[in-house]
């Protein structure tokens, strides 16, 4: 009694609202959103934004509904990132901040908030699995085995000397830049990035390169231009980093085809085996050469083969991850948008039943996917003669031997899989793929010419599909074991203890079965020696490019060092163009680019280096009359000083504008 009359004449105090009552959801809404904004500026003011897009990339994961595991989640989560990044681009391009972390995070972390308040949904992760590890190790160790010869070069000559191996790098690198000095993509501001960027390369698609520069604001917490070393250093990594993702992508996509037929010791062997085909073949040009934007593009391209052969359980997760990817390959590398429109097309046909559960999404994310996917290729159709390049570049002559063993395994697994529906849509990916690089070849035959350098793209293209499609390979297999009878409990304790040594010995037996199956290809793949089904010729010999790329036999110590004592002189007097001469063919412009890229010149100087001779004496005057203004002659040696004292001494009226001066 005491206790009841306590309770009712006890003071009421003021209402607390329940658990779900409007006023505290508004409160939380408050408190995350100044979270939102307040955070971003204090990890920017310690120096810490670096860690933003990590957060951002877990938001974003915990927000989605769809992948089993941890890194299916994260994989889906980068993959919509990707997109918005580079659809996001148009915007950081047009408003006044340009690529600086605090707006470019605070905006993005408000667009997440405002998903979580509209779903209802919290962040959740699903747990961390082992099998989580094996795609990224070997992404890891794909990328650091391409990044050694830049780790092991320790100076900026040394770095050199492998990144000039492709001139591609240089016109990369100087459009990076030009990004990060512009604020936004080179096209939406050709005049700020005529002296910066080259001009072939302002229409260029331009995906990687803005995601790689808004990231480098981030990592240094500056949007401020960097030295030459640092912002190759910078550069390299962003590309070693677009190649290592292009791994996973390959790796993540082939395991997700095979599905329930992978046990781990199968995981392990279909992992490293993709893995080796990975750093055996051509694919590892990309870093030799220098193609980011091709490798951001072909692991969009790739991660759609996937997801469309394999779609996500949530179809509003589907939607939006194959909208991310389409526009990432519009904007990343173009080339791929056939294989994709097609990709695409047949997922629409295929889930019309289910897509009709979202008409408004879908409507929303096609339309908008269609116009920005679009975009830069007729941008750059309407202001570039991109149609005429498609027949330039030199010859391609491939060697088949591992497309048709590829073909033939591939194949073979299709052929019992072919009732399975994943296999089913695989195989349309792998003909789209296929018909894409025949009608390239019959292009060029049809011109009566040998196969241009972008036949060798689309090689590209249906040799990571058929890396895809490797776990076809385990429908030839038995199904994964199951437990010998006794092994669990309700036998005797003698008949347990015998499975359970049954049970093991055929474990064991799994994995060493998976790790033979990893070393044949990674001989196969020509890892140890260089020899394999990957090997092509190498002026004298017959190798891999990821052999070739190791040797050291690709770098160019000459030229490296010769850029390096260029960049040392003092810099030229503004609007004078520095030009590089060396009595050694085509050295002259290569060093050229590179110092100019370096100096930030890239841009002003590309009247000095495009379509002029490659050797001397002819270049000197070339370029004497396609550059207008002031020129600085930078002389190798005696013999290229000479030519240019040679050419003023017969033009007395150039050495107005015209200097020369001896390399020490």
């Amino acid at each position: 009694m005491q206790s009841q009359s306590a309770t009712v004449v006890a003071p009421a105090g003021p209402p607390q609202p329940p658990p779900g009552h409007p006023a505290r959801h508004a409160r939380r809404l408050v408190g995350w959103l100044a979270a939102a904004w307040v955070g971003p500026l204090l990890a920017y003011a310690a120096g810490l934004a670096g860690l933003l897009p990590l957060v951002l990339l877990g938001l974003t994961a915990g927000l989605l509904r769809g992948g089993r595991t941890l890194l299916d989640r994260l994989v889906l989560a980068g993959a919509l990132l990707a997109g918005a990044t580079c659809a996001a681009g148009l915007l950081f391009s047009a408003w006044p901040w340009g690529l600086h972390p605090v707006p470019v995070s605070e905006t993005a972390l408000t667009v997440l908030l405002g998903i979580a308040a509209a779903t209802g949904r919290r962040p959740r992760l699903p747990r961390p699995v082992a099998a989580d590890l094996l795609p990224v190790g070997a992404a890891s160790l794909a990328a650091v085995a391409m990044a050694w010869p830049y780790l092991r070069a320790g100076d900026l000559a040394g770095r050199l000397a492998y990144a000039m191996t492709g001139e591609d790098n240089s016109r990369h690198l100087a459009t990076v830049e030009g990004i990060r000095a512009v604020g936004g993509y080179l096209f939406t501001d050709p005049q700020a990035a005529a002296r910066i960027a080259p001009e072939g390369m302002v229409w260029y698609p331009q995906g990687f390169h803005l995601t790689a520069a808004l990231l480098d604001t981030f990592l240094r917490s500056s949007t401020a231009p960097a030295g030459p070393a640092d912002a190759l250093g910078h550069y390299l990594g962003w590309s070693v980093g677009a190649w290592g993702l292009l791994v996973l992508a390959v790796t993540w996509a082939a395991r997700r085809l095979a599905g329930p037929q992978l046990d781990p010791p199968r995981a392990l062997a279909l992992t490293g085996a993709v893995t080796a085909a990975c750093l055996g073949s051509e694919l590892a040009r990309f870093v030799v050469y220098g193609y980011p934007g091709e490798s951001l593009g072909l692991a969009a391209t790739v991660l759609l083969v996937a997801v469309t052969c394999r779609p996500v359980a949530r179809t509003g997760t589907q939607v939006a991850v194959v909208g991310g990817l389409c526009v990432t390959v519009g904007f990343a590398y173009l080339m791929f948008l056939p294989v994709v429109a097609a990709l695409a097309a047949a997922w629409l046909v295929r889930d019309r039943r289910r897509l009709r559960r979202r008409p408004r999404l879908l409507a929303v994310v096609a339309l908008v996917a269609a116009v920005l996917t679009t975009l830069p290729a007729v941008a750059g159709l309407l202001r570039t003669d991109q149609v005429d390049n498609v027949a330039t570049g030199g010859g391609v002559f491939p060697r088949y031997d591992a497309f048709l063993a590829l073909a033939a395994l591939v194949g073979a697994g299709l052929v019992v899989g072919r009732r399975l529906p994943v296999w089913r849509r695989y195989a349309g990916a792998l003909a789209a793929a296929g018909v894409f690089a025949a009608g390239f070849l019959l292009y060029f035959r049809a011109l009566g010419t040998d196969p241009r350098y972008y036949y060798g793209k689309t090689l590209h293209l249906l040799l990571a599909v058929l890396l895809v499609g490797a776990g076809a390979l385990a429908l030839l297999l038995p199904p994964p074991g199951r437990t010998v009878p006794g092994a669990r409990a309700g036998g005797g304790a003698g008949r347990r203890a015998e499975g359970q040594r049954a049970e093991g010995q055929r474990a064991g037996a799994r994995w060493a079965v998976a790790v033979a199956v990893v070393l044949a290809c990674v001989g196969a793949a020509g890892l140890p020696r260089g020899t394999g089904l990957f090997a092509q010729p190498f002026g004298d010999r017959v190798t891999t490019w990821a052999a070739a790329w190791w040797s050291g036999s690709l770098a160019r110590p000459g030229p490296a060092a010769l850029t390096v004592r260029a960049l040392a002189r003092p810099p030229a007097a503004p609007g004078t163009v520095t030009v590089v001469v060396s009595d050694r063919r085509r050295e002259g412009y290569l060093v050229t680019l590179f110092v100019s890229t370096l100096q930030g010149t890239a841009g002003a100087s590309g009247p000095a280096v495009y379509r002029l001779p490659l050797a001397e004496p002819a270049r000197s005057a070339a370029v004497v009359a396609a550059v207008p203004g002031p020129i600085r002659f930078l002389a190798a040696d005696a013999a290229a000083a000479r030519v240019v004292e040679d050419l003023l001494a017969a033009r007395p009226e150039l050495r107005t504008r015209v200097s020369v001066e001896r390399l020490p």
